[in-house]
């Protein structure tokens, strides 16, 4: 036996394991779905208990089979490392045999077995390692007739210093129901045998049918003599016309003797008229079969014991069946036999609460052991930590025991949550305990909370750590351990305002330590936090005076730099603290002090915001340092714009977008009349307004993309404009506001959202309805976007703020996405045929999905995306009247709408700019439209063809900008088999006639986008919802299936045909097979078929019913049938399986056209919200990296991308794909070039006379002549960037070598 390694999960206590066994019926296994009480998790009970079997299960009374048991013999004896006890049982009800057997061999020396002397060990903690069944593994596990093995349990152990192993096999029984239905019904044996009379009545005078009693005593006595014949010359053979043997069996039993190994004797007479003599020779006892008829004959006592009194006593029967029961040699070999209990009574009548199940224990435990088992689940299984809290909870009450309530009380004293607390912390946050949403929507959702309600921090934050715990999120606790103070609550603290002066505050601090005897540590901590917010040194350093005690003392900081033992005094701030952390791990409190000392004193001198946090609060999150030219840099967050970051990351990569933006001045489309006339984009004229918006995009794009690649930090912050003009177009955003203005009561302010109490929580941005086909707006109502209307009314502009905090409104009052886009007067929910009958501007402004424009009314918007919740701010709520005046809604009600659009809305609006803002390569002569490197790389084209008659199909060529797919309905799905349901043939409905429908690829575009739809609307019940089953993807595809052929009879073309019928064929013999199995029933039709002969078996059986009158030959017609749906059900999986091999085999050979993945969009959260984050493979180093907003990390395990199970987790949404041969010129991963900053020599005559941090005065007259102001501006020196080398690639040149990249002067 080999070690085995333990799994992750629970385990069963020995009685428990024994308990469950005694409770398992085999014999249902598999009509119950594979259910197995003994080797399965016991299921988590909630407000109502399952039951775990039935009542016509078997309750075992196990029965020991003396010879094959070896167990010990007394309560003293003690297993040693030669140690292996075999409890061989049978039972006595069913005849099933159980063998159990207690391995020590692996006994290593510093090992000691589990006994109940030992309390920290008591008892063995048993973990299934494994469970193997014949009929799915019988390579494995073989069985035959003479050991008819069906399932084998392995256990270990799971205590770390017992080397127990333990093993359960279950065996069928030897005697087969079937074959003793001619010696086990009276019945058949009285009508057996008055036939056999009948034919000699001279030869059986004085003799009367057998019982079925008499028949059994029979076989017994046949195979006892054979048995104790075993060294001897051999028993007396058995004449088949002997009389008794005729009338108790006959040839019908002649299947039953040949399956207990006799064998038919012939002898040919003297004489020649007479029949040959047929005889039966007794079985052979050999070692192969000897323990075989053994069981056999121990089922035979059984059997005789089973039958009834009367039927005994009438067939002169004794029976002399005394078995002894192996439930002690059991309970000792397991070492838990006579263990301790909370009572000496048991009650096998009442069911035993689940929680006990759960735990792995029995009923009957006293509280230690019910403790240690507790102990023992968390031990094994700490991610269902929580619900064995709540079990322990529940049964301590029920117990009302102090020593177990007083267990719970100390597991949540050390940070442990019951499943309890857990969904209550959920519903805190107005969030379902199962919710799928990800730890940055829940993250925010905290912030929101304790943002507008200050006082519910400490219970937001304990219900925040719950749920880190349940998540097992390091991220969520982080936040939830984070007791950083905040600069407006270390005001409040104090009492002050911001405008308090420095020396008050210092005063105000003093007064509360010596006064108020306040708590000193978050005195100096609020001190800390408005020092450095202020950056007042003599705050810092009375935070420092007060956290010491010592004003006048301070350590050198060369000593405080060898006290932490760091001799490079350059390393950054964030190596000394890692040094600090080193030492401070297992340090003795005063020498965590003196470490402390050190760090301060190194932390003063350099004057280190992070030093000083990372004092306060080690986990607190401090800004990352900075980056370099091989690594790719993040995007800031600025207000649920995670799917705005992805996007403009993935087409930094793509180096023909990337180029165009880089060199747009080489791209720029002149704006003489000319050339926007001819200038068609989706379809449309495109007018000036929109081209010149378009340039203003792509000017904001190339200056995010010099950062990106320039930049020296970790991650930059794109404009909120850069994110206005990619998330909306100038259409939307004008109808938007113009709906918003014209709704008869503006959003409503904070308190009425709350109904004027803060206990409520904060939600995000509501899910919009149902998106509709939307209509541009004509060019002359277009409004030119006014990116801050309050600075222009002479306000501050509040609503201008770049970061993730927004005015929270209500969602319901603001105007959708798909209303904003409609023109004045529409309906929000318009028929099909109002939408199909709506007339468009050909020069509206358009988003473009699926290269169709939404003008055209071919495509339709999907449903959005709920962004995560927005912390709300500390002011009334904005307010819009209406009146004459044109008054327009604020920048932050329109960013909220914007944040309804999802990353397919968005992609297509990217594209359309794009487009717009260049000038074409050239134009195609069909159709007019502008052909440009944006078309040319990311857009690609389908043949749709439809056969109307027998004539030569219609073909109609359609373009797209990503192809669309969708998730299996239930199951998983390859891409292949997604792919195929968009290009395979498909009958539709035509002018009221049906005809067959296909499309194939016209034109495949260099780089191709699939997008995974995994959102529906259900438009009864007006929710979205989200399809999770899996969507797999390979990093390579090939596409030549799906590719245009001009000849219908092209092999490409055949092939195709034939995968199509197949998969007609494979849909009938799938339903077929679904019918056969019905999954919603419990039984398939197999297993109902063998369920109906074992009732009618049963009823045959039973004297009490005899009266019952059914056909004797139904039991065999139902197995009959039964075989026939078996042979039915395995034909058609075979030949499932031979159409599945032909259609994975069907193109393998055409790979002509290959495709790399290079980038995988993920979206984590429900169809409402959610996160979005992308995957970008680095083909040049063969590494995949995970850009997530801010953070660019490589990823070390390639599952987290592929791997995806719709499970809690994110789900792929959109894929890129890359063609193979020219990837090397199509996308970059990599685009930086860091220039290093160097200080340079002052050379101007005026650095004479400027002193060291003096402030330069500087006169500046404005160019407007209506203006007279003079400008007065102070600026510190700074280090000069140097002026790059002439060879430096890229650089530009054209405005002289005197200038600078930006025009100026060096």
């Amino acid at each position: 036996m080999e070690d085995r390694r333990l799994p992750r999960g629970p385990g069963k206590t020995a009685p428990r394991l024994i308990n469950d066994l005694l409770d398992y019926d085999p014999k249902y296994r598999e009509q119950r779905g594979g259910k197995n009480i003994l080797a399965d998790v016991a299921q988590r009970f909630r407000t109502v208990a399952t039951p775990r079997k039935r009542p016509t299960d078997c309750r075992h009374a196990l029965m020991k089979i003396v010879p094959n048991t070896v167990a010990p013999v007394s309560d003293d004896e003690q297993p040693n490392g030669d140690t292996k006890y075999v409890v061989s049982t049978f039972c006595q009800r069913c005849r099933y045999h159980f063998d159990i057997t207690v391995d020590f061999t692996r006994w290593k020396d510093h090992q000691t077995p589990c006994k109940l002397s030992d309390p920290e060990n008591p008892m063995h903690h048993l973990q299934l390692v494994e469970s193997i069944y014949t009929k799915d593994q019988p390579d494995r596990l073989q069985a035959s007739k003479y050991n008819p093995t069906l399932e084998l349990h392995l256990f270990s152990c799971s205590r770390k210093t017992c080397p127990v192993q333990v093993d359960i096999k279950i065996s069928a029984p030897r005697l087969i129901r079937s074959m003793l239905g001619p010696i086990m019904d009276n019945t058949k044996l009285h009508a057996r045998g008055a036939k056999e009379i009948q034919k000699d009545p001279q030869r059986y005078t004085g003799l009367q049918p057998v019982t079925a009693a008499v028949a059994l005593g029979y076989l017994k006595t046949y195979l006892a003599d054979a048995r104790a014949a075993r060294n001897q010359p051999g028993p007396k053979r058995i004449a088949k016309r002997n009389k008794k043997y005729a009338l108790a069996f006959g040839t019908e039993c002649d299947t039953l003797f040949e399956y207990l190994d006799f064998k038919t004797i012939k002898e040919d007479t003297q004489e020649p008229d007479e029949e040959p003599a047929y005889f039966w020779r007794p079985p052979v006892i050999t070692d192969t079969n000897s323990q075989f008829i053994d069981d056999v004959i121990t089922e035979l006592d059984v059997l005789l014991a089973d039958r009834s009194p009367s039927e005994q006593q009438a067939s002169n029967i004794r029976v002399a069946y005394h078995p002894l029961p192996a439930l002690k040699d059991i309970e000792r070999s397991l070492g838990y036999f006579d263990y301790p209990k909370r009572s000496r009574t048991v009650d096998l009548s009442k069911e035993e609460h689940p929680y006990y199940l759960s735990l792995g224990a029995v009923d009957d435990f006293t509280d230690e052991l019910l403790t240690w088992a507790y102990d023992c689940q968390c031990e094994c299984d700490p991610a269902n930590k929580p619900y064995y809290l709540d079990c322990l909870e529940d049964l301590a009450k029920g117990r009302g025991s102090p020593d177990l309530q007083m267990k719970v009380v100390m597991a949540t004293s050390a940070g442990e949550f019951g499943l309890k607390a857990i969904e209550d912390a959920y519903k805190f946050f107005g969030l379902d305990p199962g919710t799928k949403e990800g730890d940055d929507h829940i993250m925010g959702l905290y912030k929101s909370r304790i943002a507008s309600a200050p006082r519910q921090k400490d219970e937001a934050r304990n219900c925040l750590f719950a749920i880190a715990k349940a998540r097992n999120s390091a991220k969520i606790e982080a936040l939830a351990n984070d007791k950083t103070m905040s600069h407006e609550e270390a005001l409040e603290f104090f009492g002050v305002s911001s405008d308090t002066p420095s020396d008050s505050i210092g005063a105000a601090a003093v007064v509360m330590i010596q006064a108020l005897d306040a708590d000193k540590s978050k005195v100096t901590r609020a001190l800390r936090v408005i020092a450095n917010q202020r950056n007042d040194s003599m705050l810092k350093q009375a935070a420092l005076d007060m956290e010491t005690g010592n004003r006048n003392t301070m350590l050198d900081v060369g000593e405080a730099y060898s006290r932490l033992q760091i001799s490079n005094r350059t390393v950054p701030d964030e190596t000394i603290f890692a040094y600090y952390q080193s030492l401070t791990s297992d340090a003795a409190p005063g020498s965590k002090d003196s470490f402390s000392e050190a760090l301060r004193a190194i932390a003063t001198e350099r004057n280190s915001n992070f030093l000083f946090t990372k004092l306060d609060d080690p986990n607190a999150i401090v800004q990352a340092g900075p980056s370099t030219a091989d690594q790719p840099i993040g995007l800031d967050n600025i207000g649920n714009t995670c799917y705005l970051n992805s996007l403009l990351q993935y087409y930094y990569t793509v180096q023909p977008v990337r180029n165009v933006v880089m060199d747009f001045q080489n791209h720029r489309m002149s704006l003489n009349d000319e050339d926007i006339k001819k200038k068609r984009v989706g379809g449309r004229i495109v007018a000036k307004p929109e081209i010149i918006k378009a340039q203003k995009f792509v000017d904001e794009l190339h200056n995010l993309y010099e950062n990106l690649k320039t930049a020296s930090t970790r991650s930059i912050k794109p404009t909120r404009e850069l994110a206005e003009l990619t998330i909306f177009s100038s259409a939307a955003e004008a109808n938007f506001r113009r709906a918003s203005i014209s709704s008869p009561s503006g959003p409503p302010n904070l308190a009425s959202i709350l109904d004027n109490s803060l206990e409520r929580p904060v939600y995000g941005p509501h899910l919009p309805p149902p998106p509709t086909r939307p209509s541009p707006s004509p060019v002359e109502d277009d409004i030119e976007m006014v990116d801050h209307p309050n600075e222009k009314n002479g306000d501050n502009g509040d609503n201008g703020d770049d970061s993730s905090e927004a005015t929270l409104v209500d969602m319901d009052s603001l105007p959708s996405y798909s209303d904003a886009t409609a023109k004045d007067g529409e309906k929000l929910l318009r028929s099909e045929k109002d939408q199909a009958a709506h007339d468009t501007s050909a020069d509206g402004d358009a988003v473009m999905v699926n290269g169709e424009d939404f003008a055209s009314g071919e495509k339709s918007l999907s449903v959005p995306e709920k962004q995560p919740p927005l912390p709300p701010r500390n002011k009334s709520g904005l307010v819009i009247q209406t009146n004459d005046s044109r008054n327009l809604i604020s920048d932050d009600e329109l960013w909220k709408f914007g944040s309804q659009q999802d990353v397919t809305e968005v992609i297509g609006n990217v594209n359309f700019r794009l487009q717009c803002a260049i000038k074409p390569t050239s134009i195609d002569e069909r159709s007019g439209e502008q052909i440009d490197v944006v078309r040319d790389t990311l857009y690609g084209s389908n043949a749709v063809y439809l056969q109307k008659s027998e004539r030569a199909p219609e073909q109609k060529v359609e373009a797209w900008a990503n192809l669309i797919i969708f998730p299996a309905p239930t199951g998983t799905r390859d891409i292949y088999e997604a792919l195929d349901v968009v290009f395979d043939e498909q009958m539709v409905e035509i002018d009221n006639t049906t005809a067959a429908q296909h499309a194939s690829i016209y034109k495949l575009p260099p780089i191709l986008h699939i997008q995974i739809q995994r959102t529906a609307f259900d438009s009864v019940k007006q929710i979205a919802s989200k399809n999770r089953n899996p969507v797999t993807f390979p990093e390579t595809i090939y596409l030549d299936r799906y590719l245009d052929s001009e000849d219908p009879e092209s092999t490409l073309m055949r092939r195709r045909r034939e995968t199509w019928k197949w998969k007609a064929q494979l849909r009938d013999l799938e339903a077929r097979q679904a019918a056969l199995h019905d999954a919603e029933a419990e039984l398939s039709v197999p297993d109902a078929l063998m369920a109906g002969k074992e009732f009618l078996i049963g009823l045959q059986e039973t004297e009490e019913l005899k009266d019952i009158s059914t056909s004797p030959t139904l039991p065999d017609q139902l197995e009959e049938r039964t075989a026939q749906v078996a042979e039915e059900l395995g034909a058609i999986s075979k030949e499932i399986a031979g159409i599945k091999q032909n259609l994975t085999e069907q193109f393998t050979d055409m790979r002509q056209y290959e495709y790399k993945l290079q980038a995988v969009f993920i979206h984590r959260g429900e169809a409402g919200g959610g996160h979005y984050w992308v995957y970008i493979y680095d083909f040049e180093n063969d590494i995949w990296r995970e850009y997530n907003d801010e953070y660019v990390t490589e990823v070390k395990d390639r599952r987290r991308i592929f791997d995806h199970q719709g499970g809690a987790g994110g789900t792929p949404y959109y894929l890129a794909y890359v063609r193979s041969a020219d990837r090397k010129n199509l996308v970059e991963a990599v685009c930086r070039e860091v220039p290093e900053v160097q200080e340079v020599q002052q050379t101007d005559p005026s650095s004479d006379w400027l002193e060291e941090g003096q402030d330069v005065c500087m006169a500046i007259d404005t160019d407007d002549e209506n203006d007279n102001t003079r400008h007065v501006e102070h600026a510190k020196p700074r280090p000069l960037r140097p002026k790059p080398a002439a060879d430096i690639a890229g650089w530009d040149t054209s405005m002289g070598s005197d200038l600078d990249a930006n025009g100026r002067e060096w």
